[in-house]
């Protein structure tokens, strides 16, 4: 079935770089399955959609949309799994908002360590600077 506007779903994800990596936001459109947040998530980073990065260190922060999205996962080159921000097994169609563009965002937030953007994120904490160049936090969305 070709998808349609209601029964598709929009990704984007950030670059990681401007030389390697640099016609973000890198729109994928999908159809939308009735399917957990959880499978979601396993059938997008098993086609590889998001990038790699050489050192093996990349964190992605997955949200409901760009601008002031919520939330719900984090996800780790180096770990096998997300590490989900709300209830894994919900259904995707759940955190989407139709008036919305995209409807799920990838943040890249550099090679940032995932424990502790995770961390932030669950404790509503503002989250560390994503260039590792000092201190200085950023407002998270939760």
């Amino acid at each position: 079935m070709k998808p349609t506007k209601t029964n598709q779903l929009l990704v984007w994800r950030d670059s990681v770089s401007a030389g390697d990596d640099c016609d973000a936001p890198h729109e994928l459109v999908l159809p939308l399955r009735d399917e957990s947040l959880r499978s979601f998530a396993s059938r997008l980073l098993g086609e590889s959609y998001l990038a790699s990065i050489a050192s093996g260190r990349a964190t992605w922060i997955l949200q409901t949309d760009r601008q002031a999205g919520r939330s719900l996962a984090v996800v780790a080159q180096q770990w096998s799994q997300p590490r989900f921000l709300v209830d894994p097994e919900s259904p995707v169609s759940s955190y989407i908002q139709r008036d919305s563009t995209p409807h799920l965002y990838f943040r890249y937030w550099c090679q940032v360590d995932p424990e502790r953007v995770a961390r932030c994120l669950q404790h509503g904490e503002p989250l560390p600077d994503k260039y590792g160049r000092d201190d200085t936090n950023e407002t998270p969305n939760q």
